[in-house]
């Protein structure tokens, strides 16, 4: 096939998914407006995962496919990548202070040791790869997905109040989650009945899980045309696709001064993604851990290693900004390339 004809199937789906998968996030929030889901843990967990239908679509292609490095690259060296997407949005921020300075909370340090456990866990897997007697299921597989149900309820009960009496001089961290669900947050749905929700999000659900198809296949393809690792090829441009939905909403936040939503978008998506292996194991009828790279390894620990860094910036909230972004976002910028180029002189990708 063509290379210029992948190329243009490849960006074609990453643009379906980025649209389906704004307007998924904006439909998600007017359904659970409308039928207040996420006052119940139930609900939260359903919010959660919709709001990774990209991720979901890509994990299910990939592994019906065999492509089980691309699992790997998407589910756990992306974890690496879209924590950078908080630099991002560090960068485009208005106020003169950083963005963990002004998102301020506690409960963002939760969520994100939640992400380092659930990664530390499938980093673990990838040696010991023991499987539930009777199934193809990973240990681990089911023990990262207990590891993220609790860590949810934790951090749903943390939303209602901590039994700390701490103050965060001069922050400003915007709405709440549970006062954002309080409204409808897009114009397009403040005059539309639930079931005009419902709609959208059935179309969008489709057109994300047929791009998600797409992307994986046209990728793989590109990867191989290229002479890239597979996983390298997930773990980057892949993984960064999949993204695509988070990097909108969490610009958005950003706009309307939502700084705690903004990184509890991306902290929420990276807890989730290692939870997906359990769904990548039914899939191949065993352990997806197993097919582990050293690569894949370097990418969780590096994925570690940079939400280790915000959870600090968050504790510590630093005020200076460097080149307008905290130097916890410089930091993990810093650190990202040279883990990438490290990985590259070392010849592992």
């Amino acid at each position: 096939m063509n290379t210029i004809y992948l190329l243009l199937a490849f960006l074609a789906a990453a643009a379906v998914i980025w649209v389906a998968g704004v307007w998924l996030t904006r439909a998600t929030d007017a359904i659970d407006t409308h039928f207040n889901l996420g006052s119940a843990f139930g609900g939260l967990l359903l919010l959660g995962i919709a709001g990774s239908l990209p991720e979901i679509a890509i994990t299910v292609s990939a592994a019906l496919s065999r492509h089980y490095d691309v699992v790997l690259g998407n589910l756990i060296g992306g974890i690496a990548i879209q924590t950078v997407v908080l630099v991002g949005l560090d960068f485009v921020m208005k106020e003169k202070q950083p963005l963990s300075f002004a998102a301020a909370s506690l409960t963002l340090v939760l969520e994100a040791n939640l992400v380092v456990l659930v990664t530390v866990v499938a980093i673990m897997a990838m040696r010991t790869p023991a499987i539930v007697p009777g199934t193809g299921i990973s240990l681990a597989s089911a023990l990262i997905l207990i590891i993220w149900v609790l860590g949810l309820w934790i951090i749903h009960g943390a939303r209602g109040g901590l039994p700390w009496k701490a103050e965060a001089l001069e922050a400003s961290p915007g709405r709440n989650v549970r006062q954002r669900r309080a409204v409808i947050n897009h114009p397009y749905f403040a005059s539309k009945r639930a079931g005009h929700a419902l709609m959208i999000f059935a179309i969008c659900s489709v057109a994300t899980l047929a791009a998600g198809v797409e992307v994986v296949n046209s990728g793989i393809a590109l990867a191989q045309r290229f002479g890239i690792n597979g996983g390298l090829f997930a773990a980057t441009f892949i993984a960064a696709i999949s993204a695509l939905p988070e990097i909108s909403t969490g610009y958005a936040s950003i706009k309307i001064k939502d700084y705690q939503l903004a990184f509890s978008d991306i902290f929420g998506g990276n807890a989730f993604q290692p939870a997906l292996f359990i769904v990548a194991d039914l899939i191949a009828g065993k352990s997806v851990l197993s097919a582990a790279t050293p690569n894949d390894m370097w990418f969780a620990a590096l994925g570690v290693l940079l939400t280790g860094v915000y959870i600090i910036g968050l504790i510590v909230r630093p005020r200076r900004q460097v080149w307008r972004v905290g130097p916890d976002s410089l930091l993990v910028l810093a650190l990202y390339i040279a883990g990438v180029a490290a990985l590259f002189f070392a010849r592992g990708l």
